[in-house]
């Protein structure tokens, strides 16, 4: 009898930043959430199946919590159905983005928005996956609606392995985890937290053209907007993958560094500080503490909460607390070709992300056919919907001012 050797089922840790992200409490919008807009018809039947072949390639869509282990369930992530009047794509207020992704069950699905125009939404738990990792997945579903062989990423690697690989690959050694960032003081940029029921709120602009040092103008505009201080700290998030070339992960996989930005810079000297920063390797300083991975998720669940609780009926104890640096976080995920997210009968028009949401606004950049997609997403309201688009028309006016 010949053995048969049996495929070892698809596993690898959670680390401590994964624990910290699956801690939130209930009512913030904590999910990873690419939205892919187009003009046709897909169906749902073949949306379903090509998700299945897709996960199966990348099995860190279909993976679930054990204890300390992020494992494969073997089941592909669910596809719903919506109505197009279930979607506000203007004002992106819809129950379909605030459902919880538990990882008990599943950590990812997609949604498909019939009507025109169609938008297919794909939704991770962020301690399963980021940005970059959903776009990896996502390219491969799109792969299987076209009926082409899709392309597999199983990686194991986690963040903190991630980082040790990088440091032995350059030859040097992994620098000290950083502290606390020295810098001006916090301050929102959007007023205070709102104290009511927590809600996330998202809000979008379509930009024309592609900007160089996309990430450093909008970091020079956030800090320079509104009354007080025209300075801090901004957070932006750095993907690994990009330092080993071949890998091929849908895990969060993202370094970060702070950029201070001064009253007197200029956009191009919060570049110059940005680019210092990555050939320095600072992203590699950002790491969790494993200790975290030591305190039960209930109770960690339980601190967060009460901890936000008492954040948002005192607004200064996020100063006090050291709660967070930054006044703003910048992803920016890349560009995009609008090709890869196309299939028979369906034709992307656009591509834009839906991040989570914290103490500080977070704003998220795709650059697709000439354009570039912006959003903010913070906590809602009343008169943060106000106070964001105005934030926007800000940063729309200094990126691409209106004759």
């Amino acid at each position: 009898m010949v053995a048969t050797a049996i495929p070892e089922r698809y596993s690898r840790p959670i680390t401590s930043d994964d624990w910290g992200r699956i801690s939130a409490p209930t009512g913030l919008a904590l999910s990873v959430q690419i939205c892919v807009e187009g003009d046709g018809v897909i169906d749902p039947a073949a949306l379903s199946a090509a998700v299945a072949e897709a996960s199966e390639a990348c099995p860190g869509a279909r993976v679930v919590r054990r204890d300390r282990q992020w494992v494969d369930s073997g089941t592909s992530p669910v596809v719903k159905v919506a109505r197009a009047d279930g979607f506000d794509r203007e004002r992106l207020d819809s129950p379909l983005l605030r459902s919880p992704l538990t990882c008990y069950r599943s950590s990812c699905e997609v949604i498909l928005v019939q009507g025109a125009p169609a938008t297919v939404i794909f939704r991770a738990n962020p301690g399963v996956m980021d940005g970059q990792g959903v776009l990896l997945w996502q390219r491969q579903v799109f792969r299987a609606l076209r009926g082409e062989a899709v392309e597999g990423a199983g990686s194991r690697l986690t963040r903190d392995e991630a980082m040790a690989t990088i440091a032995a690959r350059l030859g040097i050694d992994l620098p000290p985890a950083a502290g606390p960032q020295p810098g001006p003081e916090w301050r929102s940029v959007l007023g205070k937290l709102p104290s009511g029921p927590r809600r996330s709120l998202w809000r979008r602009r379509t930009i024309d053209g592609i900007h160089t040092g996309v990430v450093a103008k909008i970091a020079r505009l956030v800090t320079a907007y509104g009354d007080g201080p025209r300075d801090g700290l901004v957070s932006i998030p750095v993907d690994l993958r990009q330092y080993l070339p071949g890998l091929r992960s849908t895990a969060g996989l993202g370094g970060v560094i702070g950029i201070p930005v001064r009253e007197d810079d200029e956009w191009s000297d919060v570049n110059a500080r940005l680019l210092t920063a990555l050939g320095e390797n600072q992203c590699l300083a950002h790491r969790g503490d494993p200790a975290d991975l030591r305190m039960p998720l209930p109770f960690r669940r339980e601190m967060v909460r009460w901890m936000d609780n008492l954040v948002r009926q005192d607004h200064d104890l996020i100063i006090e607390k050291k709660l967070t640096p930054f006044i703003a976080r910048i992803s920016h995920l890349g560009t995009v070709d609008l090709a890869d997210f196309s299939a028979d009968g369906f034709d992307a028009t656009s591509c834009y992300s839906l991040d989570m949401v914290g103490y500080t606004p977070t704003f998220d950049v795709v650059e697709c056919r000439g354009r570039t997609e912006l959003t903010l997403a913070w906590r809602d309201g009343p008169g943060v919907s106000e106070r964001a688009e105005a934030l926007l028309d800000w940063i729309e006016d200094g990126l691409s001012p209106h004759a």
